[in-house]
């Protein structure tokens, strides 16, 4: 079995790990490969499993790091079909499967076949300026979030669902999460929680200065459309709250579900509920 892995390189024991299992999978029958950068930090680029043809080369990807580090590869893996197993090295995530001291169990698991792989929806935004037509695309699996910067005046938001407009709202912007990102900024923001084996757009207004404003939840059928109306402020376009664009006055963000889906590895241990319910008892989201 081909095993990748990515590495969360700034935990010292996401590191160390990485080089253990350097040495002990291949004991076990396993081919390991390494993102490039944890590749050029351990100075073994021959390792590295590249930037192409992903899909070929390996079985199944073992992130090691949080939840931070599992949405990077999910972004990086779109659209290859690969199996992510999150191995969690810091606080209890909502996407890591197991914690570092269940990670050979899992593995055992994996081996033998042992395993289910669960489905979840991805978004896709595409930033529309003018003439230009589409200038920029994103894959995310958590959000895609319009905010002003934090010195910004209040900005305005024409928001459509399919054709329709649902209203101009005056903001300090906007989340469109899947329901992965549920339990996220959208939450924060007062947005409802919802299994992340669903498929729908979940459309909540931060700071919205009005009573009207409200979360939509969205048909995945239907996209969701922002044009922004912000003439002399900072404003930001980020994904998953790791990739961001600078937007400009009447830029358009239309936000779908997207066409290509992670995959995360099961082990039937960790029920969703039972993990909302352990973080929101610590009053963590």
């Amino acid at each position: 079995m081909r095993f990748g892995l990515i590495v969360h390189l700034g935990k010292d024991t996401a590191i160390q790990t990485a080089r253990d299992l350097l040495k002990t999978l291949p004991g076990r029958g396993v081919q390991v490969l390494l993102d490039p950068e944890t590749a050029d930090y351990l100075n073994i680029p021959e390792a590295s499993f590249g930037e192409e043809d992903l899909a070929s080369k390996m079985d199944v990807v073992v992130v090691l790091g949080g939840d931070g580090a599992l949405l990077n590869a999910a972004r990086r893996l779109a659209g290859t079909g690969i199996p992510i197993l999150g191995v969690n090295v810091g606080h209890l995530g909502f996407l890591t499967e197991v914690e570092l001291q269940g990670m050979n169990f899992a593995f055992d698991k994996i081996l033998s076949g042992d395993y289910e792989v669960e489905e979840r929806m991805m978004v896709h935004a595409e930033v529309r300026r003018g003439e230009e037509g589409v200038v920029r695309e994103f894959v995310g699996l958590n959000d895609v979030v319009i905010t002003k910067g934090a010195f910004a005046r209040m900005i305005r938001l024409d928001t459509y669902v399919g054709s329709s407009l649902i209203g101009t709202y005056p903001a300090d912007g906007v989340i469109v999460a899947s329901p992965t990102g549920s339990t996220g900024y959208s939450l924060s923001a007062g947005g409802p929680i919802v299994n992340p084996a669903m498929n729908m757009l979940i459309l909540t207004f931060i700071c919205p200065h009005t009573l009207g404003a409200r979360s939509f939840v969205v048909s995945p059928l239907d996209d969701v459309r922002i044009v922004l109306h912000a003439q002399s402020e900072e404003v930001m376009l980020t994904v998953d709250g790791q990739v961001g664009f600078r937007l400009e006055h009447q830029d358009e963000v239309a936000v779908r579900s997207a066409p290509e889906k992670t995959y995360l590895i099961k082990l039937g241990h960790r029920d969703f509920y039972e993990v909302l319910k352990t973080r929101l008892a610590e009053g963590k989201v």
